[in-house]
């Protein structure tokens, strides 16, 4: 007699082929998208997204619940109500490991033995067993997607093929290598540091192991954000104190530039989206990293949109200037006080700007 296996038979899609045919087919009336990674999960969510409600007005055919305080009749009342100037409304439940508890359970299973026509549910959870009767539920009615990566060892060849596409920029597969070794299997991580080390190479084709070396693996990331930290609080002189750290370990103007230039560019984005979907949604969107939110809130609430424009503004304005003194630190300075005090220094020039 054959033993049989202990394992769980897995019958969750892969991420790839559910995003390599989302326009195709009705939509399902439950997903469940199992995963851990922001960057996938959220790919994951805009596949369910498009394919549940398209163009629609997210205002009008979209209902979020945090899984930690979602209740299971709003939930079901969101589902079954009829969406406004839309064929379907989306309801997505966030983090809905803790929704899933024994009380919710049964009424899930419930409610999928005679889904609603108009309703479609995605569940976001970190883990899910597909021995259980809801798993099973789901199963006979809707998908399961594993947004998790198919295959890490091939992660250094997507990196590769992404700084070709995205970035016109060839990445030597050492340094692919030397990306994944330090950010693991963290997509976002890893798309953000694609590029930063675009920004950090300039007109150069090539990113190499030792711009990864002196961008990523001696903590310049974790710095930038502390000094983005500083100037969204407007501590200029805390700023500048990590200005000097750069400046110390031989960094010219450029490349601190090229390090502040991308989290500025998704600072602008979420800030322009987050006037008609809110923060959260916006930062979705933008694809911003779990561990970032924080800060990006916080700077989202200081700074307005045209605030951010100017900042950015100023970068551009520091980066002409760095490639033509790249060892002027008083340019690196005014770049510092327009950043906090975005507003207040439009229009000045560089000395007036550094007194302001």
């Amino acid at each position: 007699m054959a033993k049989r296996s202990g394992r769980k038979k897995d019958d969750a899609k892969r991420l790839s082929d559910f995003c390599k045919h989302k326009g195709r087919g009705e939509p399902v009336p439950v997903y469940v998208l199992r995963g851990t990674d922001p960057f996938l999960m959220a790919k994951g969510r805009a596949t369910v997204r498009e394919r549940t409600i398209g163009d629609a007005d997210p205002g009008l055919a979209l209902a979020e619940f945090d899984g930690a305080e979602a209740a299971a009749p709003d939930v079901l009342d969101a589902l079954r109500t009829l969406p406004l100037l839309a064929d379907r409304r989306l309801v997505l439940v966030r983090d809905a490991d803790a929704f899933l508890n024994a009380g919710t359970r049964p009424l899930l299973e419930k409610y999928l033995a005679e889904p609603s026509e108009a309703g479609v549910l995605c569940l976001e959870v970190g883990s899910w067993n597909p021995s259980t009767r809801l798993a099973k539920a789901v199963s006979r009615v809707g998908l399961v997607v594993a947004c998790e990566a198919d295959k890490p060892n091939m992660i250094p060849a997507w990196l590769q093929k992404q700084a070709e596409s995205q970035f016109g920029k060839t990445l030597t597969f050492e340094a692919a290598q030397m990306l994944q070794a330090f950010l693991g299997d963290d997509f976002a991580a890893l798309t953000h540091a694609l590029d930063a080390l675009a920004l950090y190479v300039g007109q150069a084709d090539l990113i190499e192991a030792t711009h990864v070396d002196a961008l990523v693996s001696r903590g310049h990331h974790e710095r930038v954000w502390a000094l983005c930290d500083a100037v969204a609080e407007g501590q200029v002189a805390r700023a500048l104190e990590l200005l000097d750290v750069f400046w110390t370990e031989g960094m010219t103007a450029p490349q601190i530039v090229g390090l502040l230039r991308p989290t500025y560019r998704q600072l602008i984005r979420v800030g322009a989206m987050a006037e008609t979907m809110g923060i959260d949604a916006a930062m979705d969107r933008a694809r911003v990293h779990r561990a970032a939110m924080d800060r990006i809130r916080r700077a989202a609430r200081r700074f307005s949109v045209d605030d951010l424009a100017d900042a950015y503004q100023a970068l551009v304005d520091a980066d002409l200037a760095a490639k033509t003194r790249p060892d002027d630190r008083m340019a690196m300075e005014t770049l510092i006080h327009r950043l906090s005090h975005p507003h207040e220094t439009r229009g000045l020039t560089v000395h007036e700007a550094a007194g302001a």
